[in-house]
């Protein structure tokens, strides 16, 4: 990476975090410090947000490094009408413009983009599907996982173009279990430019939302290698 290039990086990351901090600043939701993120809130507090650093065990490409950048927050008592509310806050606020963001159901992005209900076909249809998009994969009988390819190939790609889109009503095994292995229901992912930027996450009878830093700089940087919002 240039020197240049690495500054713009540097530059871009300081001001986003300035802004999460201003917006958060705003809601009067204090940062949380600390290795762990509390899913439980003290009684006596509204929200809280944290910033922290997370590794992952998978493969590595353009869109995932070993080390990344997350935003957390969570509010006490949240519906999942509020929770996007929230988040619609917070994109204006971080974008620095008004626009209302597209919602689409997993059920919709498929009908729509391939015309197809994925909640109609069996698992060997599925495959079929796949086979005649061109993928030449062996997946079985699992369809969640035959959904799951065809989504990254041909659906997410296409998703929040032109403003942020909200894509809900995920299956329910759509996220791996947390560390503990328990279940983890991704109530709405959302998309800008093609590419996954946060969660809304229902998991211990609460909606958290989850955000990649690093990728909402990768929209800010108007890149699509996520290697290049790294300043070192």
């Amino acid at each position: 990476m240039s020197a240049t290039r690495a500054l713009d990086a540097a530059n871009a990351r300081a001001m986003l975090y300035q802004n999460i901090r201003a917006f958060f600043l705003s809601q009067q939701a204090p940062e949380v410090i600390g290795s762990s993120f509390p899913l439980n809130i003290n009684i006596d507090q509204t929200s809280v947000f944290q910033i922290s650093q997370q590794s992952r065990d998978e493969a590595i490409d353009r869109r995932h490094v070993a080390e990344f950048s997350v935003l957390q927050w969570v509010q006490r008592d949240w519906s999942k009408a509020q929770v996007l509310l929230d988040v619609d806050s917070f994109l204006q606020a971080i974008f620095a413009g008004e626009f209302e963001p597209e919602r689409r159901t997993f059920r919709q992005a498929f009908i729509q983009r391939l015309g197809f209900d994925p909640d109609a076909l069996t698992a060997v249809e599925l495959r079929q599907e796949a086979r005649r998009l061109g993928l030449n994969v062996s997946l079985g009988d699992d369809s969640l996982a035959w959904l799951k390819h065809m989504f990254v190939h041909f659906i997410e790609p296409t998703l929040g173009i032109d403003v942020p889109l909200y894509l809900t009503d995920l299956p329910d095994q759509w996220r791996d279990p947390d560390d503990d292995g328990k279940p983890v229901k991704s109530t709405t992912d959302v998309f800008i430019d093609g590419i996954k930027v946060g969660s809304v996450l229902s998991q211990h009878q609460q909606f958290n939302v989850v955000f990649g830093l690093d990728r909402l700089l990768m929209i800010i940087l108007e890149t699509r290698q996520i290697a290049k919002v790294f300043s070192m």
